[in-house]
């Protein structure tokens, strides 16, 4: 064992339940040099005597206490022959918990048992013997306590504390757990320390960092996930406590993967690996009465966020057709990733000129916030935003989580906005442990309030940052590899890597031509059909990616028609389903009576005689008196205007509510249960005479009830029905994407993020779909650069396989239009790539030197590994940027480019006509055409908005 050097005495002072514990000089008894847990000296030097311990001292209840050898006896439970009921003996045990000095209403608490043991061990917060304890269960306490004290008797020996030291170090980590040897990596079945003989050295070096911010850098398929668990490893057997470890990451389903990875090297280690919202969400049930929100408060969805919306609207006689909905919310969710408050958002709006939607979010968002805190209830946007509020405005707050999560990992750091950057940096000012993991080359959420620039300057935020780059790639093809790193290189805002793989050599990767979407279509469920009947791959190995979703629609037909199974991910998320809305709206009311959208879901569901009329003139009096609408049903026969029939009704439903409330302390599948059967939801009298709907909500009602016994068996004596709501809540559509069911996957770029498939299609590469118009009509080099991204993401999704397809005319809106190849497609070298095509050209006439390379309709497509530019890159046809998404009447099909004379119609400058056109390339043409105002403007031929007239 190493010897530490001798620490001052802790504090023993005499339990007094009505005084502030004092340290007096006098207390301390001198110097014990054997104490491994004792007070840093530091702080024991800059106390003042006669000074009341403040709130970064903690107390444990002791007996027998020798402040001249530093033994005592631990207590944490009364004795086993206690007879009293389980509930008031808990509340005695916590009321003996380690407890804040200096706090009186925590002292009065802990009054009552202060008189059972003779002394109080006080030591700082930031000591290392009291930093593991504080703000633990009592369960915990004695587990931990337990798991630490090398001392097997009953009297805890503090001469017997070692830490877990290595000679490295140099000194002992401030705040690790003492042990012998760390109790977890001890364990049996638990893997050895980390090595370096299944990591890279660049996973190594990150994995072993300690202290410090740390930002890594990871490519796609470099193994981020392993490093992220071998780190949480490592840091627990170095002795970190698993409760001051916080893992972040943005999807349930990348939260599950790593605590179950983190289980298999640590088992039964308890920690926090959520994702941002739930991880807001818990802290808002601890703390939110500081921003006046209930513990029981209710999430809403997107659906219930419209309808509050649209409640708004109609009381502000705003007509919702001009003003959707869906759009104010997107408005005031932007706001809210900006952490603009309502106050602000109706400041800045007055301070400048806004147009008529600006106008109208600045009427409803003030509105709508406070009809969301008077239902106790949040939307997904609040949970962030009250969170990174409250720890701008509490400093105290601020500073004890602070001080609890002393270790914070967050993956996807890029995808950050600017509400999560503000709680991690507000977490990482006294303990700025900090690992921030991801790749600024796959930022594609800006379009929902990612900002990009937060891993950018994470160098700036943090000049102490040690930066590892992990490069290596353990997925794809060189192939594969070699056209990505040259796709994304031509991005400005990155930061500089190199992917590289020592994966064997693969395929080509190809870029196909086909004449239409049908042929594409057909082609692509061909080819997967044959693979599989070969026996080369299976069905599951397939992914077809595309930039839109109506896209989609031919692909399905194509896949069913060939008879290859499929999965749209994109479907309607379980919990957003009618039948289980309706159940989860109960379950909602049961918990919060504040919950306004639950109560107008539920009170006529099933039929039960309370029409639309009756809950607005119930509405309309609730509002009156300032009674939350389930309140207001228990005392419905003083509404006016409700007929005795209607307040009969709604008295029984209350009634229903109260009494189903009364269970809700028990499992979570009991309740529901409880549910079905008082309401008859859902009950089917005869099977055999059921339509196919009633069964399928009958089956999504039973996964339902499978679900909440889930949660239950797993969460254990934590489950609760706020926590099973708020993982219904906070369940996203990517969760549910399985990609091991037998099937092809059909899925967004958006969607693909995160996964991986040996083989991969990419359809509908080509200008206005990618790039997307939208981004190409606002000129933004951003919002190119995040189009880039993307088409970067779902390369680096494939493994061994990867085809790029476009098409010659494709179907959009209902018209057939012309199409160019993506600007994107230039950016890959030739050697990079193989092209290969097949389409018709019936309809149009190709230059003689552009006819070599183009194969007829009926022949199968040839090969070049190094094919001419002619091959693909002069388009036979060109369209206008806009026409492939606004599906106007007047685009149509232009031969090989503008000519001159030809009138064309901007979308700012009116009508006008093409005076010329530069030689080149057709994509590369310019075009300048003077307009009726006299105006001459000249464009990029295959950017410009333009749409010819009369062909």
């Amino acid at each position: 064992m190493i010897q530490q050097p001798p620490i001052r005495s802790p504090q023993f002072v005499r339990a007094d339940p009505l005084q502030p514990v004092v340290f007096r000089p006098g207390d301390q008894q001198g110097p014990i040099g054997d104490f491994r847990g004792g007070v840093d000296p530091q702080f024991i030097r800059g106390h003042q005597p006669d000074q009341p311990l403040a709130g970064n001292h903690i107390g444990f209840p002791v007996r027998n206490a020798d402040p001249r050898t530093g033994d005592f006896q631990f207590v944490a439970q009364h004795a086993t022959n206690d007879t009293r009921p389980d509930e008031k003996r808990r509340r005695v045990a916590v009321a003996e918990l380690p407890f804040h000095l200096g706090h009186p209403g925590q002292r009065r608490r802990t009054a009552g048992g202060l008189d059972r043991f003779d002394h109080v061990l006080a030591l700082p917060l930031r000591s290392s013997l009291a930093r593991p304890w504080a703000n633990r269960s009592v369960t915990a306490v004695r587990r931990r306590f337990q798991q630490c004290a090398a001392a097997r008797s009953p009297i805890r020996t503090a001469g017997g504390i070692q830490w877990n030291h290595r000679p490295s170090d140099g000194v002992r980590p401030r705040g690790c757990l003492p042990s012998s040897r760390c109790p977890a990596a001890s364990r049996k079945g638990v893997r050895p320390p980390v090595s370096a003989t299944d990591l890279t050295p660049s996973q190594f070096a990150a994995v072993e960092h300690f202290t410090g911010p740390l930002l890594v850098l990871a490519g796609p398929g470099s193994g981020k996930t392993r490093v992220i668990t071998r780190r949480i490893a490592r840091l627990i057997e170095r002795g970190v406590s698993p409760r001051e470890i916080l893992a972040i990451t943005f999807t349930n389903k990348a939260a599950r993967e790593m605590a179950e990875r983190v289980d298999r090297l640590l088992p039964g280690q308890r920690m926090w690996v959520t994702t941002f919202h739930k991880f807001c969400a818990r802290i808002l049930r601890e703390y939110g009465g500081a921003v006046s929100i209930g513990p029981n408060f209710s999430i809403f969805d997107t659906g219930d966020q419209q309808q509050l919306i649209k409640q708004v609207l109609h009381a502000e006689d705003i007509d919702a057709t001009h003003f959707p909905p869906a759009k104010i919310g997107w408005k005031i969710s932007q706001a809210k990733n900006e952490l603009v408050t309502p106050e602000q958002f109706v400041a800045r709006y007055e301070e400048r000129v806004g147009n008529h939607l600006e106008a109208v979010v600045a009427r409803v968002y003030p509105k709508y916030q406070q009809r969301l805190l008077e239902a106790n209830a949040v939307d997904f946007d609040d949970l962030l935003v009250h969170v990174a509020l409250l720890l701008e405005r509490e400093p105290d707050l601020r500073l004890e989580l602070d001080h609890r999560f002393r270790f914070i990992l967050v993956d996807e750091y890029q995808d950050t906005n600017r509400a999560q950057y503000q709680i991690v940096a507000a977490l990482s000012q006294s303990e700025p442990n900090l690992c921030a993991t991801g790749d600024p080359d796959q930022s594609i959420y800006g379009w929902r309030g990612a900002q990009i620039e937060n891993i950018l300057r994470f160098e700036r935020d943090f000049p102490d940052v040690t930066v590892i780059r992990l490069e290596d790639n353990f997925r794809s093809t060189p192939e594969i590899l070699q056209a990505a790193d040259r796709l994304i290189a031509h991005n400005k805002r990155r930061k500089a890597k190199s992917l590289r793989t020592e994966n064997a050599s693969g395929e080509p990767v190809e870029l196909r031509t086909y004449l239409d979407g049908r042929q594409e279509a057909d082609a692509i469920a061909a080819e997967i059909r044959e693979l599989v009947a070969s026996g080369e791959r299976r069905w599951s190995d397939f992914a077809i990616f595309y930039r839109v979703n109506a896209l989609s629609r031919s692909l399905e037909t194509a896949l069913g028609r060939a008879k290859v199974p499929y999965q749209v991910a994109a479907g309607v998320a379980f919990y957003e389903r009618s039948e289980v809305k309706d159940l989860v709206g109960y379950l909602r009311l049961i918990e919060n009576p504040r919950d306004r959208m639950a109560f107008l879901r539920v009170v006529n569901t099933p039929t039960r005689g309370i029409g639309k009329t009756t809950v607005e003139r119930l509405s309309k009096w609730a509002d009156e008196v300032q009674l939350p609408l389930l309140e207001a049903a228990r005392s419905a026969g003083q509404a006016p205007g409700l007929s005795k029939r209607a307040a009969t009704a709604l008295s029984h439903f209350a009634s229903l509510i109260d009494q189903l409330a009364e269970r809700s302390a028990g499992p979570v599948a009991d309740l529901l249960h409880d549910v079905l059967a008082r309401t008859g939801y859902g009950r089917i009298e005869d099977v055999a005479l059921a339509s196919e709907d009633e069964l399928q909500r009958r089956a999504n009602v039973d996964e339902l009830l499978s679900a909440a016994r889930l949660y239950d068996e797993q969460s254990g004596d934590e489950a609760s029905l706020s926590g099973f709501l708020e993982t219904a809540s906070l369940t996203q559509d990517v969760d549910a994407v399985e990609t091991d069911l037998g099937a092809v996957t059909l899925m967004t770029l958006h969607a693909a993020k995160g996964l991986e498939f040996p083989c991969v299609y990419i359809v509908g590469v080509e200008q206005n779909l990618i790039p997307h118009e939208r981004s190409l009509r606002t000129y933004d080099d951003r919002e190119i650069e995040e189009e880039r991204r993307l088409l970067f993401v779902g390369i680096t999704r494939a493994e061994q396989k990867l085809v790029l397809t476009q098409t010659l005319r494709r179907e959009m809106h209902g018209r057939e239009l012309s199409t160019i190849p993506s600007d994107f497609l230039q950016e890959i070298p030739l050697d990079a790539i193989d092209c290969t095509g097949s389409f018709s050209f019936e309809s149009f006439d190709l230059p003689d030197d552009e006819d070599d390379d183009v194969a007829p309709f009926d022949e199968p497509p040839r090969r070049s590994s190094r094919p001419g530019p002619d091959a693909i890159r002069q388009s036979p046809l060109l369209t206008t940027a806009a026409a492939l998404q606004n599906g106007s009447r007047d685009a149509a099909e232009i031969p090989c480019g503008f000519t001159v004379g030809m009138t064309v119609r901007h979308p700012r400058y009116g009508l006008g006509t093409v005076v010329d056109v530069s030689p080149g390339f057709a994509r590369h043409r310019t075009v300048t055409v003077e307009f009726e105002s006299d105006r001459r403007e000249s464009f990029v031929a295959g950017k410009c908005p333009l749409q010819p007239v009369g062909m």
